[in-house]
């Protein structure tokens, strides 16, 4: 099994932890006493045993995040997250710990004992403080919500005749790994971060709202294919390797440029790279003034578009006027704001993005784009479990959406977010009616295809679902884990349990305090009979949300069809029951 692979070559593991008495298997990803034993996963892992060869030392959440997600960009919940993990796992208690020690502001210190063991020699090197019982709460709501979980889960296996234990089926499958190109004829091009060359590295945020707006103006062109813009800003303040990209995105085509802002002047340079032989095939440079800058984005996506015409042959498209030009300090508050929404950090950090979005209506109340970006705030609440009054939510984020698209009817965002909206609403034609208007107005807009995948698999068209969201993944080769968790939900409506198995695991990897990933993958083990794993899954879900209820479930899986939705709970329900009975034991 792939939860058995080795964190670490053996030749690289130099030591054995004991750590308050229970033995840390780094290989097998698992905590050990007598003939008892506890799966982590496997950052989990890292983490405790990065805590234990630290014992007794404060390590800030940075440091932690740093060493035990190297080069990804993870929230602060993800790590609060995995510490809780932990906790559960030794019976810690945070507000008396004697395993795990919060220092406030600062971030972590494990202060059980911790006993090294050299694998060479065998010789043991004791530290810390001795840690003189485990409590028993968390170990026995672990086993029970295991054995009664099973015996639950083996009863209904049998009771439906083994229908949990089948394999995979031969489905007809649309479209297999690897088959789609949605290049066709059109050119592909990435445009990449642009880099901001002034004194002031707080002007980044303006910096990115150029290379942003770009990214949106051009993708409204039919004839192009672009990729979406949290795929290119994968690569910001990284050296611009041109093979390397086209490797990653699979593009022909490359914009890459420099902002300088000084006060009220700028200067914008850019260029074109054909990446078949790194050739220029266009570059110019803007100087102006800072009110200018709407000018200048349109000159550029006009003569990026004039050039990539030129080299495949297409005759040029008059170039769109941008309707309603915002005011420059609205915008200003504008692109900030989205610089903080697209971290898709915490409730924090979109109530923080919330409010410079309400300041840039305030500035400029025809202002479109901060409308929509404001509604989408709305439903990411809702999304994210972080809004107290759902429905309220919901009908705030359509209104907010409506009034962009009265001021701007070209807005793919404001179809979206509506699209979302109604989606959450189980209004399923309104919000596949937004979601293909969004797609028609932006044809390269990934988050649109990933929505409407959603909608079509909910309502029982799966098969449509999984090509719209390769659609999706094609345009957005680094996509965000929901993407991951919406083709491993199409794989489980399609009945390929081990697909979707594959592609969840892939994603928590990534975001495993993700609660829905967590409920899936328990799903979609149970059905394919790996009965431990699915009540594992339950415990995740229970200690990142220890409220879950079984009315959750009901209200955040939007299904229309009645079979596909009591599919899903029959494999999921049984060993929910089982774990939220153990957790009051």
């Amino acid at each position: 099994m792939d939860d058995d692979k080795p964190i670490l070559p053996a030749s690289k593991q130099t030591d054995m932890l004991m750590i308050a008495g229970w033995r840390l298997d780094e290989d097998r990803r698992r905590l050990e006493q007598g003939e008892e034993s506890l799966r982590l996963e496997p950052k989990t892992t890292l983490l405790l045993g990065y805590l234990a060869r630290h014992v007794g030392e404060p390590i800030s959440r940075e440091q932690l995040l740093a060493e035990v997600w190297p080069g990804v960009i993870v929230s602060d919940e993800v790590l609060t997250n995995a510490v809780n993990k932990i906790r559960r796992a030794f019976g810690d208690d945070r507000q008396n710990p004697k395993i795990i020690e919060t220092i406030p502001k600062m971030g972590y210190r494990l202060i059980a004992e911790v006993v090294r063991v050299s694998l060479n020699d065998e010789s043991q090197e004791q530290t810390g403080q001795f840690f003189h019982s485990r409590q028993k709460t968390g170990r026995n709501r672990y086993s029970w919500s295991q054995v009664i979980g099973g015996i639950i889960l083996i009863g209904l296996l049998t009771g439906l005749g083994g229908y949990f234990l089948l394999t995979q089926p031969d489905q007809n499958r649309m479209v297999e790994e690897g088959t789609i190109s949605l290049i066709g004829d059109k050119p592909s091009i990435a445009i990449m971060p642009f880099v901001n060359l002034g004194d002031d590295p707080y002007q980044d945020y303006f910096v990115d709202g150029i290379t942003d707006d770009l990214i949106t103006e051009l993708a409204k062109n039919p004839k192009l294919l672009v990729i979406a813009r949290d795929s290119t800003f994968f690569y910001k303040g990284q050296p611009l390797n041109i093979s390397d990209l086209v490797s990653r995105l699979n593009v022909r085509y490359l914009l890459h440029g420099s902002v300088r802002r000084i006060e009220d002047s700028v200067r914008i340079n850019a260029q074109l790279v054909d990446t078949a032989n790194e050739a220029l095939v266009w570059a110019e440079r803007y100087d102006g003034s800072v009110d200018q800058i709407f000018k200048f984005q349109d000159e550029i996506t006009g003569q990026i578009a004039s050039a990539l015409y030129a080299k495949v042959g297409f005759r040029e498209q008059a170039g769109q006027k941008r309707q309603n030009v915002p005011a420059l300090d609205a915008y200003d508050k504008f692109i900030y704001g989205r610089n903080r929404f697209y971290m898709y950090a915490n409730r924090d950090e979109n109530q923080t993005a919330r409010e410079f979005f309400k300041d840039a209506i305030e500035l400029d109340s025809n202002f479109a784009s901060a409308y929509a970006m404001l509604a989408w705030t709305h439903v990411f609440d809702v999304m994210n479990g972080w809004s107290e009054e759902r429905e309220k939510s919901l009908d705030k984020a359509i209104s907010l959406a409506k009034q962009a698209v009265a001021l701007n009817d070209e807005q793919p965002i404001a179809y979206f977010v509506t699209g979302l909206a109604y989606r959450e609403k189980k209004e399923y034609i309104k919000a596949m009616v937004d979601a293909e208007k969004a797609i028609e107005i932006d044809p390269n807009y990934a988050n649109g295809y990933m929505l409407l995948s959603s909608l079509l698999y909910f309502s029982g068209r799966p098969e449509e679902g999984l090509y719209r969201i390769k659609e999706a993944m094609r345009l957005h080769p680094h996509h965000p884990y929901n993407y991951s968790l919406h083709l491993g939900q199409v794989y489980f409506v399609l009945k390929r349990y081990i697909d979707s198995i594959q592609t969840l695991k892939d994603a928590v990897a990534s975001y495993p305090s993700s609660e829905r990933l967590h409920v899936w993958l328990a799903a979609a083990y149970a059905y394919a009979g790996k009965l431990d794993d699915a009540n594992w899954e339950v415990d995740q879900v229970l200690t990142i949300n220890p409220d879950f209820s079984l009315e959750r479930i009901k209200e955040t899986y939007p299904f229309k069809d009645d079979a596909d939705r009591d599919h899903f709970i029959a494999g999921v329900i049984p060993p929910l029951i089982m774990g939220l009975k153990s957790s009051h034991c």
